[in-house]
């Protein structure tokens, strides 16, 4: 076997709103995504890097990051080579945050995704035909929309290394950045999905059906199985590779730019979606290695800051009135109190009782807002 050098470097990020939890190998729903890439540090060394999503709402929280998470390396012949067990560091975290296309936009709290990433290096000779690196690991979320028994489907991060890219100490290329968690459903998608080349060589971008891997049976390969690896099943009709997003009438389907990776669409159906990238990496003329990524969009309503109120526009026998605030979206309020163009006073109480000086007709105005510069206001 080749050798592996303990080399080993770790960043895990995950949600504020989850405690930690013991790792298990629980053929468990969780799986959000993920993608496998190399960098060549010269001397046939060879960066190997996994990034791996998990789902820490809809996900069963037993099911946690593997450690260690096993990446196989085969041959031209599908033969295993080296089997690389990576162990998970939990001491390094951060958050993931949701970004929207509008910043008036509020998130539904039901949105929740862990992610950590594992690096090692490998000693990785010239061989004919190349390597195939995998990770395998079951099971997708049971809430996903457009493909057959999520429950029931795993997941296979791969990422070829081809000959060539061997003997030229080629590096694969890495995304800039990972796809937004959650987008609004009716809502045009305008995401710069490119990728990084550091030698420079022509992408070509296109979606692609994501890998299956791994069973309910065996969750938790070591190693992973051999290629070549079956794609998801489709939930066809009406989802495919042409149709990843919109399950009704209309819309415009998932679409990526071949040359500058820009993903476009306009998603008119509401759930949880698989989608996956491609990105073909030509030298020469010559394909030199293809990196995958596939992830989870999340396609809801997009509440925005709404605010009302209720109370009686006439009280008798007393000159105290309760606000009964029916507002959506929001977290921040101000109330103001006025009587002929006079502030009589304000609150920042969500529901208020406010004791007026006297009879007569006052003005009540209610802002409302989600900690951000959008706001909206009720008046009567």
């Amino acid at each position: 076997p080749m050798s592996v050098e303990k080399k080993l470097m770790f960043w895990s990020l995950w949600c504020l709103c989850a405690w930690l939890m013991p790792t298990t190998p629980a053929g468990a729903t969780h799986i959000v995504g993920g993608e496998l890439s190399y960098t060549c540090l010269g001397g046939n060394e060879y960066e190997i890097r996994l990034t791996i999503f998990r789902d820490c709402y809809n996900g069963n929280p037993q099911a946690w990051f593997d450690d260690p998470a096993s990446i196989g390396i085969f041959n031209a012949q599908h033969e295993l080579v080296d089997q690389i067990l990576i162990p998970w560091d939990e001491m390094l975290n951060d958050t993931l945050d949701p970004v929207l296309s509008d910043e008036c936009f509020v998130v539904p709290p039901d949105v929740c995704v862990h992610t950590t990433t594992y690096t090692t290096t490998v000693v990785l000779p010239p061989v004919a035909g190349g390597y195939v690196l995998a990770y395998q690991r079951c099971c997708r979320n049971g809430t996903i929309s457009n493909i057959v028994d999520p429950l029931a489907v795993g997941a296979t991060y791969t990422v070829t290394i081809s000959e060539k890219a061997l003997l030229e100490c080629n590096s694969g290329p890495q995304f800039n950045a990972w796809p937004p968690l959650y987008i609004c459903v009716n809502e045009p998608i305008w995401f710069d999905q490119s990728a990084y080349d550091a030698d420079g060589d022509s992408l070509v971008y296109r979606l692609c059906t994501p890998l299956a891997g791994a069973s309910q049976a065996d969750p938790m390969p070591q190693p992973p199985a051999p290629p070549p690896y079956q794609p998801v099943p489709w939930l066809d009709p009406p989802y495919n590779e042409n149709n990843m997003l919109n399950g009704l009438p209309g819309g415009e389907p998932l679409a990526i730019d071949p040359h500058t990776g820009l993903l476009t669409g306009l998603p008119n159906t509401i759930g949880q979606f698989v989608v996956g990238i491609c990105v073909e990496e030509y030298r020469d003329g010559q394909l030199i290695g293809t990196t995958r990524r596939d992830f989870q969009y999340n396609v809801g309503l997009c509440g925005q800051a709404t605010a009302a109120f209720f109370a009686p526009e006439v009280v008798c026998g007393s000159l105290e009135v309760a606000f009964d605030n029916q507002s959506q979206y929001a977290d921040q309020f101000e109330w103001i109190v006025s009587q002929g163009g006079v502030v009589l006073g304000t609150s920042a109480d969500p529901q208020p009782v406010w004791s007026f000086p006297d009879t007569g007709w006052y003005e009540v105005t209610l802002i409302a807002s989600s900690g951000m510069a959008c706001a909206d206001t009720f008046v009567r």
